[in-house]
């Protein structure tokens, strides 16, 4: 890691204890008091100390703004770590150059490396002053009371300002939601921040049921006057669900007791709110002739092509999410039993959630790109362990893989590479871009075509990753246009409307229907009239 520490990236709503700040950073317990002398500021002066992420960003940013600048008197530059720092004075030691200048040497203080400095007759001076009477070198800072004004584009990172019992008591929460997802934890601090700026920062230990209830009115506001776009509808409805989860949760800790307990009450959206908020945008889903069309048209003249098609028949085949199907590998792949295993502690997959997958009946098409991929992956070396989908980087070769000796292919680390195989299918067939998570919608409305009972319809549930078909319905099957008019035409013919009663009702004389069911429902109503109508005087 380079010592600038530019590619560390802490979380601006998150709180850090001092083993956080350590292992985020690579750095030892000396270097991050180091730090706390040359301005990062703990959230107050208690212990355990505590960092605001929105902190250690501006710290390092205003690190970085301050290298612009000329050193101080007494600073010096490491080109080690980056910093500009006072070093302890017991390293500081000077040296005679011509020309009548000087050379002071010095060890940093973060990361021990030799630091040099040419100085002037006046500098060296005020230096060895510092030697003879043993005091800091900041004791010569001519800039060490003036205080950054944020004028221009020097000091024009703010400082952040907080509450050192809201950090406190949002480090105890943050402990309690480790239990969550990463991007679920940020989601929920996200939320909290936003809370606690309507809050004006005030200590959550005075919250009272009417702001709670000002927080939820300010979510909903439509549109303001001075051009400020409103929170979408799934926003408002995630917000409110995080601050009452936080809010339920704050009601039961030491010292807040004395609130009310029904605080997470008033945030709760009404009946009205909610379904606006809940109601879903309406989903782009391929046809079947659309993704045959997709098929056919993406060219198969490299790998990376070859590759990029398998991705997408894989995804219809399969029915596993983006990043799932970017993370499996070769040996999760039985073509003889035409399954997939998805181990969760090896690849990714919502919710940690391990699953035998069966083959989606889609057609022998899409079974004969993946096993005709899999083959070429194994004449060209590739061993069980290896990505299903390598990287571009071990594409290089065309009739051999490239990987590092005794080392595994290494799979996608994001799901970008699917993404990208959709776009560029859907661009050779010239059709709209349909998103890889659409290829689950796609399969559930092909449940209709294949699935003719309960049992059917609950096993490709299941094979979805669903625990029950009531997932299905509620979050995918949603009706569409399209789907409403075939639905209509059906019933507009009588004949084919007899038909379909005959055979709800010989199921159920047969027992082939699951009670609770809607066919089980509709085949009871359907006995009961059969019934009534036999019992009726002619």
């Amino acid at each position: 890691m380079a010592r600038a520490y530019r590619n560390v990236r802490p979380k601006a709503n998150r709180v850090y204890a001092v083993g956080d700040v350590m292992r985020l950073y690579c750095i030892c317990r000396n270097t991050l008091t180091n730090w706390i002398k040359a301005g990062l500021r703990p959230v107050d002066q208690n212990q355990p100390q505590l960092f605001r992420g929105a902190e250690l960003i501006w710290f390092h940013e205003e690190r970085a703004l301050d290298s612009k600048q000329e050193l101080r008197t007494g600073q010096f530059k490491c080109f080690s770590c980056k910093a500009r720092i006072f070093p302890d004075v017991e390293t500081v030691s000077l040296e005679a150059s011509i020309h009548r200048n000087y050379r002071g040497r010095a060890k940093c203080p973060e990361c021990n490396w030799s630091l040099l400095k040419l100085l002037s007759e006046t500098a060296c001076d005020k230096l060895i002053t510092c030697l003879e009477s043993n005091t800091s070198l900041q004791s010569i800072d001519e800039y060490e009371v003036s205080a950054t004004v944020g004028i221009g584009t020097v000091g024009a990172f703010l400082p952040p300002s907080w509450n050192p019992e809201n950090e406190r008591i949002l480090f105890e929460y943050q402990l309690n939601a480790k239990r969550f997802d990463p991007s679920t934890v940020d989601a929920m601090f996200a939320s909290i921040r936003h809370f606690e700026k309507f809050n004006a920062g005030k200590p959550f230990s005075l919250l009272k049921t009417t702001l709670v209830s000002s927080y939820r009115d300010k979510l909903c506001e439509p549109e303001a006057e001075n051009g400020v776009k409103a929170l979408s509808r799934s926003t408002v409805a995630h917000r409110a669900s995080h601050i009452k989860g936080f809010l339920k949760w704050l009601v039961q800790q030491e010292g807040y007791r004395k609130l009310n307990g029904s605080l997470c009450d008033y945030v709760i959206l009404s009946k009205s709110q909610s379904a606006k908020a809940l109601q879903p945008p309406p989903k782009d889903i391929p046809s079947e002739n659309e993704v045959l069309q997709i098929l056919a048209a993406m060219p198969q003249n490299s790998l990376t092509q070859r590759r990029d098609r398998a991705i997408v028949a894989a995804s219809f085949l399969f029915g596993t999410r983006a990043d799932n199907t970017a993370s499996l590998r070769i040996g999760d792949i039985d073509c003889v039993a035409r399954k997939v295993l998805v181990d969760a502690t090896k690849v990714r997959v919502k919710n940690s959630k391990s699953q035998t997958i069966c083959w989606f009946p889609v057609g022998e098409s899409f079974e004969q790109i993946i096993g005709g991929w899999i083959n070429e992956l194994l004449e060209m070396g590739a061993v069980p362990v290896d990505a299903l989908f390598p990287p571009d980087a071990a594409l290089t070769a065309r009739n051999r893989l490239l990987k590092a000796w005794d080392r595994p292919i290494a799979p996608w680390g994001t799901d970008h590479a699917v993404r990208r195989a959709f776009a560029n299918g859907c661009e050779a067939a010239r059709v709209r871009y349909y998103t890889p998570h659409s290829v689950r919608h796609f399969l559930v409305l092909l449940q209709d075509k294949h699935c003719k009972t309960g049992e059917e319809r609950k096993a490709w549930s299941f094979n979805l990753g669903h625990e029950n078909e009531q997932v299905t319905l509620t979050n995918y099957a949603k009706m569409t246009n399209n789907r409403r008019d075939d639905v209509f035409r059906k019933l507009s013919s009588k004949e084919k409307q007899l038909d379909d009663d005959k055979d709800l009702l010989l199921a159920l004389y047969e027992h082939r229907l699951t009670p609770g069911t809607l066919e089980f429902e509709r085949a009871t109503m359907l006995q009961l009239h059969r019934l009534q109508r036999q019992q009726s005087p002619k």
